[in-house]
């Protein structure tokens, strides 16, 4: 959903260039935006070869010239049927309808497809007869292509045919003389056939269709040959007042042939073609000069399509309620609001419901998410006292025989030490066992011990060693390390949970190199020492066997 201002850009299939997408200012005539695709299109069944290359192409276009989303888009196709016939007055638009469908039915396009319509009923009609002009081309691939133009996000006005769509670009730059009850003829030439179209002033009066086989392989004599044969019959029994020739194809010069041609009024012409040798209009700063001679009749047309309406008296448009309700269903409602075309399409409903989500909602949303938060923390602190006490009700439950009678505090101590009579022994002796010049720089007492420390002489060092082997002879300790270290800094002490030891105030005391060992009942390569980093030093006692 969308709000934007009213604009109008012309798109033309056109089998000679290619897909060409158009924006022209109507009043000063200028070609704001130009841009060509190739595409292919398939003459003998006068379709689109491949639509999604076709949507593909339209696309690269819309955003190569940048062409806003929600612009209207009118779309020229080439003329597949365009005729002139005149129906009884009598006859109401459904019996003119019903006797077009049965024209139709014996065309050689729409015997195995379905057709779409546009007729009109044009102002030279008399009292016994509606003259009547109408176009058709195929149904489904309409409708695909309004589909495909939908979804680009762009919005099909309408859709007119080659024939109408030359006429109003000649029209549109006065190159023809349509004063009323002026009698004249249009000649159009393309790579399928030659049109000849009666006219009335700017009024269609009857239509005539010669199909040709013309190509490049051909010469230019079999070529020419080919359409002056073709259309020279039907001319001689059509006076008027002048002949206008149009040529699409790019195998024949509108002014050769007109050159080659007897007729018994003056002969104009028009290129629409790669003969062309000047620009139809003018180009704005943003088209370049190469499209000058490129830019079609058939574009022009459709680009000016809507501001044109009220100079033409056949404004046909096949995007109609023949085309089916399988695009108009799809079609958002629309409003307009100064001047501007708001349309009501589910992206613009879904875009204001979520603001009002945003402006409304949130608030409401955030709350809820707060006190549920709260909630859900109360349940958790519940759970977890709910659980605490469970345990407690289970440990009453378990010791409901238990008496403060049968406790002992004694017994307890005496259990509490023979547990831990390993480390409370430790303990003391760290306590009260240690020499003179001798300190510890890492105690680990549990399941196994490990005692690192430093002295300034080695008997210090065996007399501590000694000292804890007396006191327990069968622990698995044993004096695993003892080395000199140097002097020049102290490892920082360990702590692992240990107690630390501040050796920074002895160090300084001392003028000589020191002893560290370590006293452990783990195995020596499990056992983590301080004095791991000081084994460049000289290396005295470094292969001391443990002493037990």
């Amino acid at each position: 959903m969308s709000l934007k201002k009213s604009s109008i850009v012309g798109v033309s299939i056109t089998p000679e260039i290619g897909l060409e997408v158009a924006q022209i200012d109507f009043a000063s005539q200028t070609v704001l935006k130009y841009g060509i695709r190739q595409l292919e299109y398939d003459t003998n069944r006068r379709e689109i070869a491949d639509l999604d290359l076709f949507k593909e192409a339209l696309q690269d276009l819309f955003f190569e010239l940048q062409i806003p989303k929600g612009t209207e888009v009118v779309l020229n196709i080439p003329s597949v049927v365009f005729k002139t016939v005149d129906y009884p007055a009598a006859m109401d638009e459904a019996q003119i309808g019903n006797a077009i469908e049965e024209e139709l039915a014996d065309h050689f396009i729409f015997k195995s497809v379905e057709p779409v319509v546009s007729a009109v009923r044009l102002p030279n009609s008399t009292i016994q007869f509606n003259k009547i002009a109408y176009t058709a081309a195929q149904k489904q691939m309409l409708i695909e292509i309004a589909m495909g133009i939908k979804d680009l996000g762009y919005k099909l006005y309408a859709v007119d045919t080659s024939v109408n769509s030359i006429l109003n670009a000649l029209m549109y730059k006065q190159r023809l003389d349509v004063a009323d009850n002026t009698s004249w003829i249009l000649l159009i030439v393309d790579n399928m056939c030659c049109r000849i179209i009666t006219m009335s002033g700017s009024n269609y009066v009857d239509t005539y269709e010669e199909r040709i086989s013309i190509g490049e392989v051909l010469g230019d004599a079999e070529n020419y040959g080919t359409v002056v044969s073709a259309v020279s019959p039907i001319l001689k029994n059509l006076p008027s007042k002048y002949l206008c020739i149009v040529s699409k194809t790019n195998v024949i010069s509108a002014e050769v042939l007109a050159s080659k041609l007897t007729y018994s009024a003056p002969i104009i012409h028009q290129e629409a073609n790669c003969f062309s040798k000047e620009a139809f209009l003018e180009l704005g700063p943003e088209v370049d000069e190469k499209f000058a001679s490129i830019l079609s009749l058939d574009i022009i047309g459709a680009s000016i399509y809507k501001e044109f309406e009220q100079y033409s008296n056949a404004h046909f448009n096949l995007f109609n309620k023949s085309l089916g309700d399988i695009y108009t269903m799809e079609q958002p409602p629309e409003l307009l609001l100064n001047g501007r075309t708001l349309i009501l399409s589910n992206a613009f409903l879904i875009k204001w419901l979520v603001i009002i989500a945003l402006v409304i909602l949130v608030p409401c949303i955030a709350t809820s998410v707060y006190f549920t938060g709260q909630i859900n923390m109360a349940k958790d602190k519940y759970k977890e006292l709910d659980a605490e006490a469970k345990k407690i009700e289970q440990f009453l439950k378990d010791n409901e025989n238990v008496s403060s009678e049968l406790f002992d505090e004694g017994d307890e101590i005496r259990i509490g030490l023979e547990h831990n009579k390993g480390i409370y022994s430790y303990y003391t002796i760290v306590g009260t066992e240690i020499p003179k010049k001798l300190w510890l720089t890492r105690l680990k007492l549990s399941e196994k011990t490990t005692i690192e420390g430093q002295a300034d002489n080695l008997e210090s060092v065996y007399a501590f060693f000694r000292s804890i082997k007396d006191y327990d002879p069968n622990s698995g300790i044993k004096l695993q390390k003892l080395g000199l270290a140097s002097k020049t800094e102290l490892p920082p002490a360990q702590t692992d949970g240990d107690v630390e030891f501040d050796t920074d105030s002895i160090l300084t005391t001392l003028n000589a190199d020191y002893y560290e060992f370590i006293i452990s009942d783990e195995s020596q390569d499990d056992t983590p020492s301080s004095g791991d980093n000081n084994n460049s030093g000289n290396g005295l006692l470094q292969g001391l066997e443990p002493i037990n």
